[in-house]
Formats: C-alpha cells, structure tokens, sequence
C-alpha cells in the first residue's frame, strides 16, 4: 500500500488535468441539454479521451521518472523494478479507467442522438467495452513509449500518433468485418487488452535494461 500511496502522490497532477478535461465534457453536455441541434457532440469529443489519457498521463508516467532521476529512489529502497512498475500503472490504469467510467456516465447524461447508428464510429468508440480497452491501450503505449526512450518530448508525439493510427485502422478493419454490435466489441476490445499486456511487457523489459 506504501508504494501505491507514492505512485498517487507522484501522479496527482495527472489525475487533476484528467478531471479538468471531464468538467469539458459535463460542460459539452450541459450544453446539448440546452441547444438541441448541437446534440451528439459530447460523443463527438469522447473518442479523444484516450489520446488525451496517452498524451499527459502514460507518455510522461515512466520518462519523467526516467529523466529526473527519481526512480532510481525507490530502485535502491529494496523494492524491485517489477514491483514499482506495477504500482505505477496500477495506479494510472485505475484512475484512466475511473475517467473512462465517469465519461460513459456524462454520455448518459447527454441527449441521445435520434435514429444513431450503434456501428458508427462516434457511437462505437464512446459505448460498451472499447472505451475502456482504448484507454489502457493508449495508457500502456505512452508508457512503453515513455519506458524505451526515456524523454518525455518523444514519447509524447509519437505516443499520440500511434494512438490516432490504431483508431483509424480500428475503424478500417471493421469496416471489412460484417459482426454484430456485441461481438465486434468483444472482438476489438480483447485486441486492446492483447497489446496493452505486450506494452506492458515492453515497458518492463525496457526499465530492467536502466542501469
């Protein structure tokens, strides 16, 4: 528990832009509810939340640790590098998921769309399962990214973009695949989960090669 109070301390400024970010989207809301020709754009807006978990949170989480120097505390306190890696995205992926789950609640909030199309991307990437897969993805690929090359300024963009480019060949691939709503959702989501556990690995691999 004391590690994971450290990884909270240390990522409370995350956490805050995250919950910035949120209030937009409850604002955004708030204003469908009062001008109905804008509704749906909240759904519009909710599929860059992965990017933007991606962007300040999981690039920055291992590289800043990385250039600062402050990781090699807790490396030299007896506790391994597995072990500090875990609590580090344990507590980033609980609080990206919390901000997922807090989105879906403000997309319920919002007008629904009138005869939407539950495979249309805006839908899809903002409903069920993919939301939250997307985001661990993205968290876990701003880490690796972060992990490999230690600088916070090149995991950032590149972080970004690859995040955009998995969307884009997300919304290409089923495009060619004639699934069911569900089982489409279940079919991409368990790709996420596959690549967050290989970034996840990555990273591992990466900070064990730090000397």
């Amino acid at each position: 528990m004391g590690l994971l109070w450290v990884a909270w301390r240390g990522q409370r400024a995350q956490f805050a832009a995250i919950a910035a970010l949120l209030l937009l989207y409850s604002a955004a809301t708030l204003v469908e509810r009062l001008e109905p020709e804008l509704t749906g754009l909240t759904g519009q807006l909710a599929g860059f939340l992965p990017g933007a978990v991606c962007l300040v949170w999981g690039a920055p989480l291992i590289a800043r640790e990385l250039e600062t120097g402050t990781f090699k505390l807790a490396w030299t306190q007896s506790i391994t590098r597995g072990r500090w890696l875990a609590a580090t995205l344990t507590t980033a992926a609980a609080g990206a998921l919390a901000a997922t789950a807090l989105l879906a609640a403000v997309l319920a909030w919002a007008p629904p769309a009138a005869g939407g199309d539950p495979t249309a991307w805006p839908y899809y990437e903002s409903h069920g399962m993919i939301p939250f897969a997307r985001v661990l993805f993205a968290l876990t690929l701003g880490a690796a990214l972060g992990a490999v090359t230690g600088h916070s300024r090149v995991a950032m963009p590149l972080a970004v973009l690859l995040v955009g480019v998995s969307q884009l060949g997300g919304r290409a691939v089923r495009s060619h695949i004639d699934l069911p709503y569900w089982p489409m959702q279940s079919a991409e989501a368990a790709a996420y989960l596959s690549l967050t556990l290989l970034l996840t690995g990555i990273a591992y691999l990466a900070i064990r090669r730090r000397t």
